[in-house]
């Protein structure tokens, strides 16, 4: 997922003094410095206005401000906070008052871990003794009131949250908002709506020194409703939708790493995963899967079970110089190779799949080689070559080279499923391999 930084053009603030707007001294359409200079300015506003308070420094955070407190009692006035039974805020500091009022009106608390590292705290009202909420909704104090819950457990029917608040760098008065610059709240948004939330009110509450003109707005950007100042309360109407899940194409190795709370949750929707195709026009070669099972799904790599023989069949074939992880399936395009699937959709088997999702997954296949244009198509297993064939379900395939073309231009291959569960043995299936590596090296 794309950061906050790293998005759409900013304008200028009219309210800025002496002309030093957000995009004042930038080459305009750098979104990325424009939006950079708006939190520079929220920053620098903050502190020439006395309206900054600890943490310091504040830049790089979301800043705590002066009136907080008076900020989270007007949010308190209003209906949509006070009819919620649950809310998910921010673990920032600013909104600690916020999190602390939650508790003391028997409302249920739900906090992300900073930067997503791990599970969601949620803090039942019942197990804050009285006069401790503020204690309570400290980040360094809150795991002795609460528990962190798995994802089952923040699925609407066991989690009914009515209301998200967020903190916010900057924001407009129709509704963008900018955070740090690392789109956790985005995520944090996407992953309640995967988990099945519907779309949640979202207030926030700031210093009206972080109100900015206008701001840069991606499909993936969280949108606020209200913005609440400790004097004014700003219904948006904001125009902009919110996010309606996590993005998974934009989504790279290093996020599922650093937040594993996203590759549990692949784990927990692996049959709604797709995995992304390894393809470039002009390849060598094009390896065909059926379709991802549930170990390639939950990963987001190809082959990624953890007894499929593809790599190490890859490589005693002479298809590449070593034998690579599941995560490593872009490099294959250095070496001239793709994979791809007949059907995107995962599944536990091939008994899931029905005649006419295959077939039509046999038409789309032959229309994606068609584009992209391999010398040579490796089709792994019989029922796949018949699909992207247009055999009949029972028609005689042959292992090997096939005679014909169904695309012009494009040879055909069948190998053995590289699956464990094949019956093929080891050597016969690194023969068929190693032969279509022959070819392509004879040819």
């Amino acid at each position: 997922m794309a950061k906050d930084g790293d998005r759409r053009p900013l304008a200028s603030d009219p309210g800025a003094p002496d002309g030093d707007g957000p995009g004042a001294g930038k080459a305009a359409g750098d979104p990325a410095q424009e939006k950079e200079a708006a939190r520079r300015l929220v920053y620098r506003r903050l502190r020439e206005g006395g309206a900054a308070r600890f943490p310091f420094p504040i830049e790089g955070r979301i800043p705590n401000f002066k009136g907080a407190e008076r900020a989270a009692a007007r949010l308190r006035e209003l209906e949509l906070y006070r009819r919620a039974r649950a809310l998910k805020v921010n673990p920032d500091t600013p909104q600690l008052p916020v999190r602390a009022m939650a508790l003391a009106d028997g409302k249920t608390l739900y906090m992300p871990t900073p930067r997503l590292r791990g599970a969601f705290l949620r803090i039942r009202p019942e197990d804050v003794p009285r006069g401790e909420e503020r204690r309570a909704a400290q980040l360094s104090k809150a795991a002795a009131y609460g528990r962190f819950v798995p994802l089952e457990e923040l699925a609407p029917e066991a989690a009914p949250i009515d209301l998200v608040v967020v903190g916010a760098v900057a924001v407009t008065r129709d509704g963008a908002r900018a955070g740090k610059g690392e789109g956790y709240a985005d995520y944090e948004y996407a992953l309640l709506r995967e988990l099945g939330h519907p779309e949640l009110p979202v207030v926030t509450t700031v210093h009206p020194l972080q109100l900015v003109d206008r701001l840069p707005v991606d499909p993936h950007d969280l949108s606020v409703d209200v913005i609440v100042t400790p004097d004014a309360v700003i219904e948006t109407r904001t125009p902009y939708p919110k996010p309606r899940g996590i993005r998974w194409d934009a989504v790279t190795e290093d996020d599922l790493e650093a937040m594993p709370v996203l590759r549990e949750l692949r784990a927990l929707r692996w049959e709604r995963m797709t995995v992304p195709d390894v393809l470039a026009p002009g390849l060598e070669v094009v390896f065909v899967g059926l379709n991802p099972g549930r170990a390639s799904a939950t990963a987001g790599h190809h082959f990624a079970g953890p007894n499929n023989l593809f790599w190490r069949l890859l490589h005693e074939a002479g298809f590449v110089p070593r034998v690579l992880r599941p995560e490593e399936d872009r490099l294959l395009l250095r070496w001239g190779v793709g994979v791809t699937n007949v059907v995107p959709r995962a599944t536990r088997g091939e008994a899931d799949l029905g005649w006419d999702e295959l077939a039509a997954g046999g038409a789309a296949l032959r229309a994606k080689m068609a584009r992209y244009r391999p010398r040579l198509v490796v089709l792994l297993g019989k029922q796949v070559y018949r699909v992207y064939a247009g055999l009949a379900r029972t028609a005689r395939v042959d292992w090997g080279l096939q005679p014909r073309e169904s695309v012009a231009g494009v040879r055909e291959f069948v190998a053995p499923n590289p699956s464990s569960r094949s019956t093929v043995p080891y050597a016969e299936r690194l023969r068929l391999f190693a032969a279509a590596r022959a070819w392509l090296r004879g040819n």
